[in-house]
């Protein structure tokens, strides 16, 4: 339902951002037989950036994206490193959300090294 409606406004916007230019242009227009060729393609390029800044904001309703996770550590002794989802007790995503999950982890060699990432659930 989020969804639809972040569509419904990205749609709305992107007409309304072709009103905002187009309108005023016409009316303030006082020469040439006619002023829509030039005003029409540049209220349209106006009105497709706005559907796609837009359009990009709807596309992130419902927890859709990527989850990234970027983890660095170096030392002495042990090092553990954990990333991800820890399953439904650590708060459900709504949506499917892809993980990018990248651990570094460096040791003198006098510890352990434990890394997890991703899905645990």
């Amino acid at each position: 339902m989020q969804a639809t409606v972040r569509w419904l406004v990205a749609v709305a916007g992107s007409l309304g951002a072709f009103l905002a230019v187009a309108v005023p242009w016409a009316v303030l227009w006082d020469g040439g037989d006619d002023p829509w060729d030039v005003i029409g393609p540049v209220a349209g390029v106006v009105a497709a950036g706005t559907l796609a800044a837009l359009g990009w904001w709807a596309s992130q309703a419902g927890g859709t994206g990527v989850r990234r996770v970027r983890q660095s550590a170096r030392g002495r002794g042990a090092i553990w490193q954990t990333s991800g989802s820890h399953g439904a007790g650590a708060g459900a995503q709504r949506g499917a959300v892809r993980e990018d999950v990248r651990q570094k982890a460096r040791s003198d060699g006098s510890g352990d090294i434990d890394q997890v990432g991703g899905n645990r659930a």
